[in-house]
């Protein structure tokens, strides 16, 4: 199994030093009695909507089946809204009223792992190995696993064939294609991508970068690294989108439902990554066709992992690692992505998507998916870096002179941690 080694960063937000200071983290043993009898506790299980899996009832039938093998352990089910998560489980942990086991994606892991309040999960289980090397790395800090991963989500990149019959051009797959084939797409009456301003950089700013060849930080991420001349190329490339109005301009500066969307009422050519499962309920799906990531020096695909992560605070780490262990064989996990749609991190799940080519198409790619910047302050990067993007974009500042004023910032920011 891979695993990526990052310089462990000091620096912390906040919230996290205000959880250290509340509740501070225990040292739980690591693994699961051999005997099921032997385990028995309360397991308060935080979980969020993800896709049609958005209700206490769905979760009903694997409690108790997890009960049948564990029957002296509790597991109450909460189900959370994504809606000012990170402010609810800060409220929580200062008040010592953290879950046991909660559904994380990457950039929380680094906070609270800095913080030493997460259960390290590398000895949960004896085939790691079967995971998706990328989904495992995604969860990793300072050499320690601390999500069993869930699931993957991979911004599927996709063209609207009505919009290419239209055109006379075929689906871009690098960004000198998509230059060729944008004029066309607009001659033709559609938008020929979408930028959102609002976000997250992770699947925006960062998306490009990457493609670019570019990084947001050094490698020892202790310093900015985009401003460079990968990111000044990825932050022209998107300026030249929205100077040519090759994409609606609302999206630019308004966080909008989907279904209001010029993507999600299909006038839009190309989409550089979406989400494909929602797009389908509003788009008719014989009219997308998929393709490889996007290429410019490299190929990379944005997306996500959820994982499920356990607090070294819990009461009944015996009965969490139980749980989080049942939630990452791979009979739980085939039926939650069979419901769910989402793509398996296990590469041992066989036979999903046989009748559904567009989803099974981005298995291919999910080792050149991208998340995010592991560090703690992975969002504040963002809030820091954000405002300058959306100053060239809308107030035509020079690209140089935002990535200048971003990185001095940035440097800043990881400074004072």
């Amino acid at each position: 199994m891979k695993r990526t080694t990052q310089a462990k960063i000091a620096a912390v937000t906040g919230g996290a030093a205000l959880l250290l200071a509340a509740c501070g983290g225990n040292d739980p043993e690591v693994g699961v009695p051999d005997n099921p009898d032997d385990v028995s506790g309360t397991v308060t299980f935080w979980t969020y909507p993800l896709g049609v899996v958005d209700s206490v009832n769905w979760w009903q039938p694997y409690v108790d089946d997890f009960n049948e093998e564990y029957p002296n352990v509790d597991v109450e089910v909460v189900m959370q809204s994504f809606s000012n998560r990170e402010e609810a489980l800060v409220t929580a942990i200062a008040g010592q009223n953290a879950p046991d086991v909660v559904y994380f994606n990457p950039d929380f892991i680094p906070q609270y792992a800095d913080e030493d309040l997460l259960l390290p999960l590398d000895e949960l289980r004896d085939d790691w190995d079967s995971f998706v090397d990328s989904s495992l790395e995604s969860m990793t800090w300072d050499g320690a696993l601390y999500g069993a991963p869930l699931l993957m989500q991979m911004q599927t990149s996709y063209c609207n064939t009505e919009a290419l019959e239209a055109a006379g051009v075929d689906c871009p797959t690098t960004w000198d294609e998509f230059r060729e084939a944008a004029p066309a797409f607009v001659d033709a009456g559609y938008f020929a991508t979408e930028y959102s301003g609002t976000s997250t950089l992770n699947h925006t700013f960062y998306l490009y970068l990457w493609q670019a060849g570019g990084e947001v930080l050094n490698e020892d991420l202790t310093a900015a690294a985009f401003n460079s001349p990968e990111g000044l190329e990825a932050l022209e490339f998107i300026k030249e989108m929205v100077d040519n109005e090759w994409v609606p301009r609302e999206p630019l500066s308004v966080s909008q439902e989907f279904e209001q969307s010029e993507a999600g009422q299909g006038n839009v050519g190309y989409m550089v990554g979406a989400n494909l499962v929602q797009t389908r309920t509003l788009v008719d799906p014989d009219i997308l066709e998929t393709v490889p990531p996007m290429q410019n020096m490299e190929q990379v695909a944005s997306g996500s992992v959820g994982a499920w992560s356990i607090f070294n605070t819990t009461d009944s780490p015996e009965a969490a690692q139980a749980w989080v262990h049942y939630l990452s064989d791979s009979d739980f996990i085939a039926d939650f992505i069979e419901a769910s749609g989402y793509l398996p991190p296990r590469e041992d799940i066989e036979g999903l998507f046989a009748d559904d080519p567009q989803l099974a198409d981005g298995m291919e790619y999910l080792d050149q998916v991208r998340t995010g910047v592991m560090h703690p302050q992975a969002r504040e990067l963002i809030d820091v870096i954000r405002p300058h993007i959306q100053s060239v974009l809308l107030e035509d500042t020079d690209p140089q002179a935002a990535l200048d004023a971003a990185e001095q910032e940035v440097n800043a920011l990881l400074e004072r941690g």
